[in-house]
């Protein structure tokens, strides 16, 4: 996300962009579903239009849509914070389970065509189908990039009769269908909520640098010391402080987060005034304290 900064904020802002100072604003779900179903009937509808209609799919005989896409759909615009509904994810998964069903389609059942008998070929064609999603399945793995959706574009590969006679043309199919589903989901996940939350790698949890910020004290047996403060953060300003070149803006961020915490924490910031949330020290003398250690941290070298 750091290289979509370089971008015009209006186009880095539809690719899932969001500035350090955006404060992400929770909606009613009748609104979160609403735009899942605009979404998905504008994505699914989009991909009939373009196979149904275009002369050069229709030569290939390509099928109105691939099955699958229907369940990329659920989670591309329903469940759009799912790690297995990211562009990664979306797009390489279908890749690699096209790819993976046409081989194995060819490999099981195109190279044979005099078969024994019917009973034959349907024993190796579900022989093959299983190959190839459980196939499908391991390399998505090994590659971190499991969509659920794209080990039923493996299996379509090979049980099914007319994606068995566009054969290599499939993976193409597939791709361009993967694309333009995350192109709508770009477009109009973005106009209340935002998608996606990371392109290619996920975002780190938070990194503080310790000589900047050397204690952060929870209040809560249950919670780690950078937990305390990742889990209440909003996605953006997690982003923001990840990819925080400036300790400046990660103090400023911190600070407006402490004033609306739930999760009660105290940060003490060499040279720096007390960041804490409201009310969780009632005495004085203790607040006294710990500002006293955070401007003397600096200059004594304390490690906390």
């Amino acid at each position: 996300m750091t290289r979509l900064r370089r971008l015009p904020y209006p186009l880095a802002y539809i690719l899932g962009y969001r500035k350090s100072n955006h404060k992400s604003k929770s909606i009613p779900q009748w609104r979160a579903n609403f735009w899942s179903f605009i979404a998905s009937w504008v994505g699914i509808a989009l991909l009939e239009i373009i196979f149904t209609y275009s002369e050069s799919f229709q030569s290939h005989d390509t099928p109105m849509i691939v099955a699958s896409f229907g369940a990329t759909a659920v989670l591309i615009y329903g469940v759009i914070e799912s790690p297995l509904a990211q562009p990664r994810n979306v797009i390489c998964g279908h890749l690699i389970g096209s790819l993976v069903g046409v081989i194995i389609a060819q490999l099981f059942l195109n190279i044979q065509h005099d078969w024994v008998s019917e009973s034959q070929r349907i024993a190796v064609q579900w022989v093959g189908g299983a190959t190839a999603m459980a196939l499908a399945l391991t390399l998505m793995q090994i590659t971190k990039t499991v969509h659920p959706p794209a080990g039923a574009t493996a299996l379509i590969a090979v049980v099914t009769p007319n994606i068995l006679e566009i054969s290599w043309f499939y993976i193409g199919v597939v791709v361009l269908s993967a694309v333009m589903q995350v192109t709508v989901a770009c477009l109009i996940n973005n106009i209340e909520r935002r998608y996606p939350q990371y392109w290619w790698t996920p975002h780190k949890p938070i990194q503080i640098d310790p000589s900047t910020i050397n204690t952060i004290m929870p209040h809560s047996d249950e919670k780690g010391s950078e937990d305390v403060v990742a889990d209440d953060l909003t996605a953006a300003e997690e982003g923001s402080i990840t990819s925080c070149t400036l300790v400046e803006e990660a103090i400023a961020t911190l600070r407006q987060q402490a004033e609306s915490s739930k999760i009660p924490f105290t940060l003490l910031i060499p040279g720096s005034p007390l960041i804490m949330t409201p009310g969780l020290f009632r005495s004085e003398e203790t607040i006294d304290l710990l500002n006293k250690i955070s401007n003397s941290s600096q200059s004594n070298g304390v490690q906390q």
